[in-house]
């Protein structure tokens, strides 16, 4: 389990300080990946951070994110990989996951780690997420 890798694209927000949190986060959850100038291609972003991360590192990743954003984050787990932006309709700390299958699921932070895990498609025996686009 430890060795099985998400994709993952972090839009950040353009400011130094929300920048550099997404940086570390990046950095702490051990991604393997790199960060693309974004302005004009994707909304209230000006950072693409494009990468993998271990599925375990997932929740520490998300949450160092929910903490550090100003707005409120949503996670997208449909169309192969994990989008993760932050989002000005909502609260800070809050959080939105929207899993493969298009279930929505809101949280404050508590059960943030279950509602990321069950966001995946489950594999066929293992009970264990399945490793999404080439990382």
């Amino acid at each position: 389990m430890d060795s099985e890798r998400v994709r993952v694209n972090v839009f950040a927000p353009g400011d130094p300080e929300s920048r550099a949190a997404a940086e570390a986060a990046f950095e702490a959850a051990a991604s393997v990946g790199k960060g693309v100038d974004a302005r004009g291609t994707v909304p209230l972003a000006d950072i693409l951070m494009i990468g993998s991360v271990a599925t375990h590192a997932l929740a520490y990743l998300i949450n160092t994110l929910r903490k550090a954003w100003s707005k409120g984050v949503v996670i997208d787990a449909m169309g192969g990989h994990l989008t993760i932006r932050q989002d000005p309709a909502l609260p800070r700390g809050h959080v939105i996951v929207r899993s493969a299958s298009g279930e929505v699921t809101v949280r404050d932070g508590a059960g943030l780690a279950d509602a990321i895990t069950g966001a995946f498609p489950k594999r066929a025996g293992s009970g264990g997420t399945e490793e999404q686009g080439n990382a």
